[in-house]
């Protein structure tokens, strides 16, 4: 809610100017839709084009006190060419950052369309309408993504009165995974062709788990091969830091205080942080419902 309010004020500032280079970023807003990115066109590039003055006139002010009180007013001219900068960061940011999260969505879905499929075909077994299928796989937050692209399947049929093949299309253009947009475009043939909607879902979800398992049994190995290259750097490096430390300081100028100062920050500040992003780094790249 705190996104979409500081998209209407934004709006509401920079309205004009956003509406007259929407025309320049048309494909953008598929991208926006990909990423369920709950905003229009309009409203997204207002709050992109409110976060860079905003980010601009606050650098400005912080470079340019900084500045001004070390260097004087020549200083205004670094402030000003450091805050350009920053506000181009903030830009490309705006462009990246749905892009990213379409990525991000894509790998989600592709992890649990698997088990999201089982249940479909399970639902189509006991003769469940597409719109009824959707409806409560939209209701499965264990799905998670996968759950939000059904809920809008069953809105665009049950609030927007589409039939089921026009609001399966437009699913299927608006998802980030193919493996999703397949499974859609397939379901849609096999209505409009007659088939067995059943007999296809339990295809595809054999299909979509050999894919997983296979992605399960390639992660295990990167796994062991990680947990290896940790305990070489940060295990045994770490013991081989403390010993060299504590040899060359006897060889070294350097005062005893300062080598036990440097181990401490070592092993309570640098392997701590190491870890936590080698944690971060293993859940980037496990399949869903590893971990």
């Amino acid at each position: 809610m705190e996104l979409k309010r500081y998209a209407e004020i934004a709006y509401e500032q920079f309205g004009g100017l956003a509406l007259d280079v929407v025309p320049y970023f048309q494909d953008f807003n598929m991208t926006l839709n990909k990423a369920n990115i709950k905003l229009s066109l309009p409203e997204y590039i207002a709050l992109a084009i409110a976060s860079v003055f905003l980010s601009f006139g606050f650098m400005f002010a912080m470079f340019g006190t900084i500045f001004v009180l070390g260097s004087g007013l020549s200083g205004l001219v670094s402030a000003l060419m450091l805050s350009i900068v920053v506000s181009g960061i903030v830009a490309a940011l705006a462009y990246v950052i749905p892009l990213l999260k379409v990525n991000n969505r894509a790998t989600v879905i592709r992890d649990m369309l698997p088990f999201a499929v089982m249940y479909l075909s399970t639902l189509a077994g006991t003769g469940s309408s597409i719109s009824e299928m959707f409806e409560n796989l939209a209701k499965v937050d264990e799905y998670g993504e996968v759950s939000e692209e059904a809920k809008k399947i069953h809105r665009d049929i049950d609030t927007f009165g589409m039939d089921v093949n026009e609001a399966l299309r437009r699913g299927a253009q608006r998802t980030p995974s193919e493996d999703f947009e397949e499974l859609l475009r397939g379901m849609e043939h096999i209505l409009t062709t007659g088939g067995s909607v059943r007999e296809f879902l339990r295809e595809r979800a054999a299909k979509l788990m050999d894919d997983y398992e296979r992605r399960i049994e390639k992660f295990a190995d990167q796994l062991g091969l990680l947990v290896e290259m940790y305990i070489t750097i940060v295990v045994v490096g770490s013991i081989i830091f403390t010993a060299m430390s504590a040899i060359m300081s006897s060889f070294t100028g350097f005062a005893p205080g300062f080598i036990v100062a440097l181990q401490a920050i070592l092993i309570f500040i640098g392997l701590p942080l190491i870890s936590g992003m080698f944690i971060l780094f293993i859940k980037g790249i496990a399949p869903g419902g590893i971990m």
